[in-house]
């Protein structure tokens, strides 16, 4: 597993900033009761599902908790230093018992020991029911184990202001690349200064995984992310990230960009969407919850992912979300289980889709909450949604600059050469690959077929 390390400086920061002293997992809490309620620890990326799980557990705490003598501590952390806090809890011997183990991280996470199998460990109905996310390709699962449990669909989608829209005479959303620009010029034309085509949230720690690979990966069913390793064939095919690179630096040389690229996030670029301030964004169905947090009146239109000219969508890659892993380091394994379960469960399902998340299960989708929100109810998984599967870009060894970096350097530095550093990364991506296979330290079956 490749890793960023971080300074002695930022770890003292992270350390406090996370409030590690408190998170080990260990002791007990007096209960309401006079007992003895076993506190176990939840960590989790900070956002609008956090704000309806921690409401959740402010009930759950009092009722089902106060009956199983568990005292549920939940700790949202920083958004954009979560994987790291995750890895310094370990490293420290600090680590929560039950966390939200983001599912591309979830082959390092194995590889290092820190989550274990769910099988024998929670419930039998937990893993059937979320079984169709569970399968080998999936990137909670590692040699025939599952190590996570799903609790969102995310579905990506191109997300666009009606009336901007209108505004700019647009009539429909844009499929294509070559649409998208046009529809973003013609915005950006209309309302000089006041709003601009679309948002390229390029400091997002998301940005290449969902903003960048899934275009290319939209028009290529082989396709999986993180330099786009060809899942046939078994070689990384990053000459694929080229149409996409294009594309997103003339959105952003032209102007029809929301300024700021490189220093625009998620929550910036979702805030300024809420605002009416950007007409398009290619995004995860999350942003309907954080829309309805902030409030927003904008008339929101759902369209399907846009793909590079000359090709079609041939599937819509969708991520089954925020899966939630069990520590190896938990001293409380029964109690833990039991938290996990409330996490995945029906009733904080019902708590998600109130909150304006896509929720995983039927019931969820079909519950009063989930339907009284007609922006959910366009994001529903449908027939081209198809889980992305795992890739090996995160569990080998590269040597020189990662596919984030890459791909980021070349859509905001228009001097590079596309063709030459994708080559590149192709080569530096294949060789770690066959490296790790050659020597077994990767599996070639967890990736190919």
């Amino acid at each position: 597993m490749t890793r960023r390390h971080l300074g002695s400086a930022a770890l003292a920061v992270l350390v406090a900033s996370a409030g590690l002293a408190g998170c080990s997992g260990g002791g007990s809490n007096p209960g309401s009761t006079g007992g003895a309620a076993t506190e176990v620890t939840v960590w989790d990326r900070a956002g609008a599902e956090a704000k309806s799980r921690q409401a959740f557990f402010q009930k759950w705490n009092a009722d089902q908790g106060k009956q199983l003598g568990i005292a549920v501590k939940y700790e949202p952390q920083a958004t954009e230093k979560y994987e790291e806090l995750v890895r310094l809890g370990f490293q420290t011997k600090r680590a929560p018992d039950v966390f939200h183990a983001p599912s591309a991280q979830m082959g390092g996470f194995v590889s290092a020991g820190w989550v274990q199998p769910l099988k024998n460990v929670v419930s039998s109905k937990v893993l059937d029911d979320a079984a169709a996310y569970l399968k080998p390709s999936s990137e909670l699962s590692w040699g025939g184990k599952a190590y996570g449990v799903p609790s969102t669909t995310f579905t990506i989608r191109l997300f666009y202001n009606k009336d901007l829209f209108k505004k700019a005479g647009i009539n429909k959303p844009p499929a294509t690349f070559s649409e998208v620009e046009a529809a973003a010029k013609a915005i950006t034309e209309s309302s000089p200064g006041a709003a601009y085509g679309v948002g390229l949230p390029a400091k997002w720690v998301g940005f290449r995984q969902w903003i960048v690979d899934v275009p290319a990966m939209a028009a290529d069913k082989d396709l999986a992310q993180n330099g786009l390793f060809n899942r046939s064939t078994g070689k990384f095919e990053s000459v694929k990230y080229e149409p996409v690179v294009k594309h997103y630096r003339t959105l952003i040389e032209k102007g029809w960009a929301y300024p700021g690229a490189s220093t625009l996030d998620f929550d910036t670029e979702v805030a300024a969407f809420g605002a009416g301030k950007i007409g398009m964004m290619t995004q995860s169905s999350s942003v309907a919850g954080v829309l309805q947090q902030l409030g927003s009146k904008v008339d929101v239109g759902v369209a399907d992912i846009p793909v590079p000219d000359g090709t079609k969508e041939v599937r819509s890659p969708m991520n089954a979300g925020f899966p939630f892993a069990i520590a190896s380091t938990t001293k409380h394994p029964e109690q833990s289980a039991k938290v996990f379960e409330a996490l995945v469960g029906a009733d904080m399902q019902i708590a998600l889709a109130a909150g304006g998340t896509t929720p995983l299960s039927e019931a969820a989708w079909n519950s009063a909450e989930a339907k009284k929100n007609p922006l959910l109810q366009l994001l529903k998984p449908g027939t081209l949604d198809e889980q992305w599967p795992k890739n090996p870009g995160g569990v080998i060894a590269v040597e020189g600059a990662k596919s984030d970096d890459t791909v980021k350097k070349l859509i905001l530095d228009p001097s590079s050469d596309i063709q030459a550093e994708l080559s590149s990364l192709s080569q530096r991506y294949q060789a770690g690959y066959d490296a790790g296979v050659k020597n077994k330290t990767i599996d070639a079956k967890e990736f190919t077929g």
